[in-house]
């Protein structure tokens, strides 16, 4: 389903960004840095590259204004940003185009209500940190058929629990650390269980510690997202 060029949060090496294709555009969950410096060494036929924005920490957006800039001049390809909300919407044209000078028309800013896109089911508000009340999201989406529920940043799952139904996706952050804005693995796992043993397919994203997490899970057969690895090739996702 999803497929990552990272999936560690803020402070790791690569932080956390899925994609999926869908006809000749592919879609970034999200764009730090380390996400634009993997995509921007890989071919890849899809002409339209479009953003679905979480939330504006720089782990998160870092990489969208360079995105945008690599595609007008070297790639000559179209990107879209989607923004949940208006108000996100805002903050990314401030961001692309006030602070980082980008060319407005260089790239097209929806919001999530707008978008007109078949994969894009809608956005789902999310409390996270206190500096971004109301502004935080996570989605839903329908890829390939399947019901998808991405998290993003979040310190509750509350609020995707009514789309979580049988068969359905579950991308979920998860954090080794209780810091009250993550979803802290010893409150998380119990909620993930049940929703598992509903045939909810769970896996881990957003991860602070990998090591600490892994054994927490251990034999729950909940997993981490899959990592796109440079020999895997398209970015046609399975």
């Amino acid at each position: 389903m999803l497929r990552f060029f990272g999936r560690g949060s803020a402070f790791a090496d690569t932080q956390n960004c899925a994609f999926f294709t869908s006809g000749s555009e592919l879609v970034l969950l999200d764009c730090p840095m380390s996400a634009f410096h993997r995509l921007r060494k890989i071919q890849f036929p899809q002409t339209q590259i479009t953003v679905l924005v979480t939330h504006t920490h720089s782990d998160h957006i870092g990489g969208v204004p360079m995105l945008i800039a690599f595609a007008q001049f070297v790639w000559k390809k179209l990107v879209t940003v989607i923004a949940p909300d208006e108000a996100v919407a805002a903050d990314l044209k401030f961001l692309i185009q006030r602070l980082d000078g980008g060319d407005p028309d260089a790239y097209t800013l929806l919001t999530a209500d707008n978008a007109k896109r078949e994969w894009l089911c809608g956005a789902v508000p999310v409390r996270h940190v206190p500096g971004l009340n109301g502004r935080c999201f996570g989605y839903r989406l329908r890829i390939a058929g399947q019901d998808v529920v991405y998290t993003g940043d979040t310190a509750e799952l509350e609020p995707f629990l009514p789309y979580l139904h049988r068969g359905a996706y579950l991308y979920t952050e998860c954090s080794a650390h209780d810091t009250g804005v993550h979803l802290f693995v010893d409150d998380l796992l119990p909620k993930l269980r049940e929703l598992k043993n509903r045939d909810v397919k769970i896996f881990l994203m957003h991860l602070d510690d990998e090591k600490a997490i892994r054994e927490k899970i251990k034999g729950s057969g909940i997993r981490f997202v899959r990592l796109f690895r440079t020999g895997d090739g398209s970015l046609t996702t399975d």
